[in-house]
């Protein structure tokens, strides 16, 4: 939505866009608005981003900044002077607290800008994936069996590297590789932990075996662990409860024998 001295407006876009794709779309739309001649432009968004991408204008910026930099572009051919100047924010703008204000009463009836930006569509279904996977897993036998974890977008933001990814996804499913997994399909002789005589799992690894006794110590204060018997989706509850914790136990990792 955007003011000019004599006249008002403003539009409905679709619910998909961002709020940097509405910020740009208003800019574009006030161009198109603003079609006197002989007078020269100055718009005043609040949008540092939106003025960023523009100065940084590239084959690989978005849609919608490639639209308003065409239709600079053409007004500048057109030896039209346009202006954008970014004010931190309405407040003591009177223009903009106005325009702020017009655009809160926007409703159903408004006029409807028909864009949806294709970087919006790709972030919502890459989004919706994530929710589908992670409702799927909710209704599984898995849940019961791991328990309560963090959802995967939030994990995904945590790991610093594929390898990462991969190591927390084998530990929450109990797919490392290990002697006692192994024997499960025939493909390794003894099941057994050497040291403790019993199944080499991952679990057995993680919480009873007394080869890594003083690494758990250290791992158990640091989690905030008081009680040495605990079961395997409690560890995980604890190793996933914030990006502090989960940082800890990856760190940790490497003093266990897995892959």
């Amino acid at each position: 939505m955007r003011l000019t001295g004599t006249q008002q407006f403003c539009y409905r876009i679709h619910p998909l866009n961002s709020v940097f794709t509405a910020e740009v779309l208003a800019i574009c739309q006030a161009l198109d608005e603003l079609v006197i001649p002989e007078t020269d432009i100055l718009i005043l968004p609040n949008s540092f981003s939106a003025l960023s991408s523009l100065k940084n204008l590239s084959f690989h910026s978005p849609k919608v900044i490639q639209r308003l930099a065409a239709k600079i572009r053409i007004r500048k051919n057109l030896n039209k002077k346009i202006a954008l100047l970014w004010v931190p924010g309405h407040s003591g703008v009177s223009w903009n607290e106005k325009a702020d204000s017009i655009a809160k009463q926007v409703s159903d009836f408004s006029p409807y800008i028909d864009w949806i930006a294709s970087e919006d569509i790709l972030s919502h279904l890459k989004k919706q994936s994530l929710q589908i996977t992670e409702e799927n897993y909710h209704k599984s036998k898995y849940k019961l069996l791991i328990g309560n974890i963090p959802d995967i977008l939030t994990i995904s933001k945590w790991t610093g590297n594929r390898v990462q990814d991969r190591l927390i996804a084998r530990i929450i499913s109990k797919t490392i590789t290990t002697p006692g997994l192994l024997s499960r399909f025939n493909l390794h002789p003894d099941p057994l932990c050497r040291v403790c005589n019993e199944i080499n799992d991952i679990s057995h690894i993680l919480l009873r075996c007394q080869k890594y006794a003083s690494v758990k110590v250290i791992l158990w204060r640091k989690l905030n662990i008081v009680s040495a018997n605990i079961t395997y989706d409690v560890l995980l509850s604890r190793a996933l409860v914030n990006k502090t914790h989960f940082l800890i136990f990856v760190q940790t990792l490497k003093y266990f024998d897995i892959d």
